[in-house]
């Protein structure tokens, strides 16, 4: 069984770069074909997200090249045809799942890829709600402890999952009484998930582990791969951290040679003209002179130190010895190696806090649009992922598993005031439009729901339009109803598309 398993053991890469390629496999049919999989090194990206590597004065920029990214992401909002749904799933996101998907974004730009399981909280917890029990609980598994299985046929479909734990198992109690200590050991479990049943296997004493063992009664392996930006000519997703990493390797090198040739300029050395040694230590060092026989001590020592002023023969002189700073040099590569560092990130400069003067607005904005379209990308490419955990939530609280829409909130209170500004205009010219006979009333509301991504389907909010008017009519004073003219005061208030005869 060992030999069985053994293949599900994570490799580990060597640490000396940053992504570590797999075996070329070469074919002879239609030429030479060469398939390089490859896997970032998790141990060097975790290294330089916390600062305490080899490159630690240049690393620093790791950690606001993701963060940022995590904090302008944000949460997405559920939008489903169920009212009772979208409640359900958004109360998972906004009050449940925050920290799980905060993390999962970071471990994703930082690692390129992470795994997140999700699962219904044990109701043998004491301490668990019904709330949690029936929102489920997220965990976010490092990647180089699962191995995944998918179907040969439909690569959506996991068949098995192996999770690797590490746990520690006491084989004595001890004995308080006679102060011995209890006996723990380390053992290595590999959890054996597959659309049928949970397992788990003991690799340390070589045997499973049956009273841990149940069925998988969801249908599914309740696991999801996130990937950050997947590449398929890597199999692979990319580091946020790649391409920005020899730029930082350069910053650690010149920090860190301006800062020895510092240390020889920072202090300037004293130069002396002497005519006779011994006269002037005498009268500027008499703790060095023998009072008995006037003469310089053999082994004295002299200390520069509290020496304002100094007594000098004729003939004698005394100047200062200053080495050129390079510091001058160094600034300038260094604000080009930050400049570098900006590009190849696709990150603007004031998340650093590097921000000039003078223009310092009109570059910020220059730098923050790009940065935007960078995070509309990325909340394309976490989409699916988040919209995959919400299907397994529904089928494990007992409900049908639907493809929920999800939008975004505004990056910036600024855009949210361009983008009512832009609304605002377009429902006046699809008035005019609509008005003069040139759209139907489909068109104007597949028009407006570009800016309201919690509106229904067409079918569904004419319905409803139709519903909440005919409520506002019954509503009405007797001679109001029959004359179907709302009172004077909501007489102006726009009427809903869908309630026009």
């Amino acid at each position: 069984m060992i030999s069985d398993l053994s293949r599900y053991i994570p490799f580990s890469w060597s640490t000396g770069s940053l992504r570590s390629y797999g075996s070329r496999i070469f074919t002879y049919f239609w030429g030479e074909r060469r398939q390089t999989p490859s896997q970032v090194n998790y141990q060097v990206t975790r290294t330089l997200y916390r600062n305490d590597g080899d490159i630690c004065l240049g690393s620093g920029f790791a950690r606001p090249i993701v963060d940022l990214q995590v904090g302008f992401i944000g949460l997405p909002i559920v939008n489903t045809e169920n009212e009772s749904t979208n409640d359900f799933l958004n109360e998972c996101i906004q009050e449940f799942w925050v920290e799980e998907i905060q993390q999962m974004l970071r471990d994703s730009l930082r690692d390129s890829k992470t795994v997140v399981r999700i699962q219904r909280p044990d109701i043998l917890d004491p301490l668990m709600t019904l709330d949690e029990a029936e929102h489920c609980a997220l965990e976010i598994i490092p990647p180089e402890l699962v191995t995944i299985e998918r179907n040969a046929r439909n690569k959506r479909v996991i068949e098995r999952a192996i999770i690797r734990h590490t746990f520690n198992i006491v084989k004595s109690p001890g004995n308080p009484a006679t102060g011995q200590d209890p006996t723990v050991e380390e053992h290595d479990i590999l959890e054996i998930i597959t659309r049928e049943n949970y397992r788990f296997y003991d690799q340390t004493a070589d045997e499973w582990m049956n009273e841990l063992a149940s069925n998988n009664r969801w249908g599914f392996v309740p696991l999801e791969e996130v990937y950050n930006e997947w590449d398929a000519g890597l199999q692979s997703g990319q580091s946020e951290y790649e391409p920005v990493l020899p730029f930082m390797r350069a910053f650690h090198d010149v920090l860190t040679q301006g800062l020895q040739a510092h240390r020889y300029h920072s202090t300037p050395k004293v130069v002396l003209k002497l005519q006779d040694v011994a006269p002037f230590i005498k009268n500027n060092f008499p703790e060095a002179v023998d009072p008995t026989t006037g003469e310089i001590k053999p082994h004295a020592e002299i200390s520069w130190r509290g020496r304002e002023i100094l007594f000098l023969q004729t003939g004698d002189d005394m100047t200062f010895l200053e080495a050129r700073s390079v510091l001058g040099d160094t600034n300038t590569l260094l604000e080009f190696l930050i400049d570098c560092i900006c590009v190849s990130s696709q990150t603007p400069e004031w998340a650093f806090m590097r921000v000039s003067g003078g223009t310092a607005n009109s570059d910020r904005n220059a730098q923050t649009v790009p940065f935007l379209k960078k995070i509309e990308k990325k909340r394309r490419v976490y989409q699916r992922p988040i919209q995959n955990l919400l299907k397994m939530a529904l089928v494990m609280s007992g409900m049908i598993p639907v493809r929920a829409k999800l939008s975004w909130e505004m990056v910036r209170p600024d855009d949210l005031v361009v983008h009512m500004q832009a609304f605002q205009q377009l429902v006046i010219g699809l008035e005019v439009a609509l008005q003069s006979g040139e759209i139907s009333d489909e068109t104007y509301m597949r028009m407006i729901k570009v800016f309201l991504p919690a509106m229904k389907s067409i079918d569904q909010e004419k319905k409803d339009a139709e519903r909440d008017q005919q409520e506002r009519i019954a509503a009405l004073p007797p001679v109001q109803a029959q004359t179907g003219l709302p009172p004077p005061e909501i007489r102006n208030r726009p009427v809903p598309t869908g309630a026009r005869q």
